[in-house]
């Protein structure tokens, strides 16, 4: 809670610097909005638009899904075989068995305070 409390303190600090302060002739959120909205940039932004949407790049991208799925459902059968294997293991039954006793031994010395509560004056 306390990071996000500091996180939020620390946008809502540079925000109003850089809204406020000047930097030369303009504060940073001017100087940002000047270059975003120059020439150069707008020819930018218009080429990496133009190449990602093109074919080649639609085709990369599916080429790349295609490639990808087989090693994705390989890996998924990997972690279910291992949990799997690790819930039918002695460990997990050792563990299981372990956990009912200490949650016995928890309940027991619960009960035993409550006791001894209600008897002292």
């Amino acid at each position: 809670m306390i990071r996000i409390v500091l996180f939020l303190a620390l946008v809502l600090f540079v925000t109003w610097c850089s809204t406020t302060v000047k930097l030369g002739d303009y504060t940073c959120a001017g100087h940002v909005k000047r270059i975003w909205s120059s020439e150069e940039t707008k020819d930018l932004r218009k080429g990496v638009k133009e190449k990602a949407t093109s074919e080649g790049t639609k085709e990369a991208v599916k080429d790349l899904k295609e490639s990808a799925g087989p090693v994705v459902d390989r890996v998924k059968r990997g972690v279910k075989a291992g949990v799997d294997e690790a819930k039918d293991s002695e460990a997990a039954d050792r563990a299981k068995e372990a956990g009912s006793e200490a949650a016995k031994d928890a309940a027991r010395d619960t009960a035993t305070r409550e006791l001894d509560k209600s008897r002292s004056p």
